[in-house]
């Protein structure tokens, strides 16, 4: 349903006054009974006032006028007509007419005035609403302006509390406004209240250059807040209030408001001691540094690879050959003095070291200007970027020259000492053939002497331990010069360690030794030479027998484990002390010996047993718990990895 439009009809004034003019004539027209023929015409100032009130004075006037016509159609006698007969009805209808124009004027008036009052009351209203607004907004923007400074504030706060230097703000006059705790920390303790720069006598410090006291009005924020300059740098030793001595650096930076005023300054003291004493120690390890390579006669360099620039100090420029003022050379001053042999090994290296990113280190030769040759060794290090490109390298130099000829004479001594040994066991073998035929021929024409029986036998077995002793030389001398060679077939290990009881057991009974021997159930084959693996068994055997005191014991054991034949002998000998025991298979190396011992010899068994067991892809190892313990010597051979061929089978 459509509401009926009252507003609409009230907002047009003429509408208004038609529509109450007809109303009261339509009341007053059969009200006339009752009002025996004279009806109360001002009853249509209503009317007029609705009109005048709704509408405008026009409306008024017009609700007037329309009243007035009205009144005299329908309610002035005679009815129905425009003529006034009687004076009385003349005076009522004027009387209507100029008290409603007054009316419409009055009510017209008082409604403009409600209106411009009315309008007055919005538009301050509207302004007050606008002013509440405005306030809002500021009362918001002063809130969110007083957050962001306390916010502000706390990350200030916060920062300066996490920097490891030591922050103060001062006001104008140089009091401390706030610290961080780095300042106490600085200082040795909190801070007394400092409400000016005169306060600065409580601070006790020291010009490092000069040391003079440092004045209340020298300090840098005094300097800053005169001058109006940031101050930078100051470097003073300050006497902490805890008794203790620190080096600091101090700067000061003026605080500055709206109008460009000092309105204070920011302080920065930072504690440099534990830097000042690394500088020393490094100004100190430097000199060091300088002086060993000053009296190691080292040359150093720094080669950089972008400007392909070698700079070195004045000793490397002498071990190349140059003036000791060619501190810097470029490379191919450097190339031109290597040796051209060492040339290519020279840069295989250097490329080795950048690419592996290992340690260069090079022996080679220079030539000088005069011809003379001398060697040289080299160490250097690679350094790279971020990306992990080289891009310098630096290293030390020095002169090896005597090393290499010291070297190359001890060479040839070893090798004349190889060829005088090689030589001697040849000549020594020569004279023991004919000396052994004759001792042969003298058991055969068995003497009854008794002295010329004893004197044989002496001979015999001075032959035998000489034939050993060369036997033992001739090895020695094949191993040094490579030319030991092993006859490798298939080998039975229980055969092997049988023949070399069979070698070692003169000596052994001779001795009173008791020998246990423990022999693999299964029958097990290696790959090796037959002669030198009797050999090595053998010697183990007579060592234990030699240096085990008369009626000892000695173990011999052989097993199969894991892909190895694995052989053991031990004895209660004297033992082998734990200094003894990483040299005991060096050439011409032998425990202490008494001089009541028949049994003697160079010391070389050992080695050849450990060179022999090393070329059949073995080894050997030694144990003792020390002096007067016994011994346990270990070989291990790896057994035949193909399915072998058993002879006879």
């Amino acid at each position: 349903m459509h509401r009926f439009p009252i507003r609409r009809i009230l907002s047009n004034g003429y509408v208004v006054a038609a529509l109450a003019t007809a109303t009261i004539v339509i009341v007053q027209y059969f009200l006339l009974p009752l009002f025996m023929g004279s009806p109360p015409l001002l009853l249509f100032l209503l009317g007029v006032a609705l009109a005048a009130w709704y509408g405008s004075f026009r409306a008024g006037l017009f609700a007037t006028v329309l009243s007035t016509l009205a009144s005299i159609f329908y309610l002035i006698e005679p009815l129905h007509s425009w003529q006034i007969v009687e004076q009385r009805e003349w005076l009522r209808t004027l009387l209507l007419l100029s008290v409603g124009a007054v009316l419409s004027l009055m009510v017209s008036l008082l409604r403009s005035g409600e209106r411009k009052a009315l309008l007055e009351v919005l538009r301050q209203k509207e302004r007050l609403e606008r002013e509440i607004v405005e306030r809002q907004r500021a009362e918001q923007a002063l809130n969110a302006a007083h957050t962001e400074v306390v916010n502000e504030r706390s990350r200030l706060e916060a920062i300066m509390e996490t920097l490891p230097v030591g922050v103060a703000i001062l006001d104008a006059q140089g009091g401390i406004i706030g610290t961080n705790r780095a300042v106490d920390q600085v200082w040795g303790g909190p801070c007394p209240p400092v409400r000016s720069v005169s306060d600065y006598a409580v601070f006790k410090a020291w010009w490092v250059d000069t040391d003079e006291r440092v004045r209340p009005e020298d300090w840098a924020p005094a300097q800053v807040l005169k001058k109006g300059e940031p101050v930078v740098g100051q470097l003073m030793e300050i006497l902490r209030f805890d008794g203790a001595r620190a080096i600091v650096h101090n700067s000061a930076a003026p605080i500055r408001d709206a109008t460009g005023r000092i309105a204070g300054a920011a302080v920065v003291i930072m504690d440099i001691s534990e830097s000042v004493k690394r500088e020393q120690a490094l100004r100190e390890s430097e000199e060091r540094y300088r002086l060993a390579i000053d009296a190691a006669q080292m040359g150093t360099w720094d080669w950089d690879l972008g400007s392909r620039k070698v700079v070195g100090n004045p000793r490397h420029a002498a071990l190349f050959g140059y003036p000791p003022k060619e501190t810097v050379m470029d490379e191919g001053m450097i190339s031109d003095r290597i040796h051209p042999e060492d040339l290519p090994h020279v840069a295989a290296t250097v490329d080795e070291a950048r690419e592996r990113h290992t340690r260069y280190d090079c022996d080679f030769r220079i030539v000088w200007p005069d011809g003379s040759v001398r060697w040289v060794s080299s160490i250097g290090d690679f350094h790279y970027d971020a990306h992990g490109t080289p891009v310098r390298m630096i290293g030390v130099l020095r002169d090896i020259t005597d090393r290499k000829q010291a070297e190359e004479a001890l060479r040839d001594a070893d090798r004349q000492k190889n060829e005088f040994i090689a030589m001697l066991g040849h000549e020594l073998r020569n004279p023991l053939a004919p000396i052994r035929n004759a001792v042969h021929l003298m058991r055969k024409l068995d003497t009854p002497d008794p002295n010329l029986r004893w004197a044989r036998d002496v001979v015999d077995r001075q032959v035998d331990h000489l034939a050993r002793l060369v036997s033992d030389l001739l090895d020695v001398s094949r191993i040094v010069q490579g030319k030991l060679t092993l006859q490798i077939t298939l080998v039975d290990l229980v055969t092997v360690i049988n023949q070399a009881v069979e070698t070692s057991q003169p000596l052994i009974e001779s001795r009173h030794h008791t020998l246990s021997v423990a022999m693999p159930e299964e029958p097990v084959y290696l790959e090796g030479d037959h002669v030198r693996l009797v050999q090595v068994v053998s010697n183990l055997l007579d060592n234990a027998a030699k240096y085990t005191p008369e009626g000892g014991r000695i173990w011999l054991a052989a097993v199969a484990e894991n892909g190895e034949a694995i052989i053991s002998i031990r004895d209660t000998g004297e033992g082998i002390s734990s200094a003894l025991l990483p040299h005991l298979f060096d050439a011409f190396t032998q425990a202490a010996r008494t001089l009541d011992r028949a049994q003697g010899g160079l010391g070389l068994g050992l080695m050849i047993v450990q060179k022999i067991i090393e070329m059949h892809g073995g080894n050997v190892e030694v144990k003792s718990e020390g002096l007067g313990k016994g011994s346990e010597f270990v070989i291990r051979l790896p057994l035949c990895e193909q399915v072998c061929v058993v002879p006879g089978l």
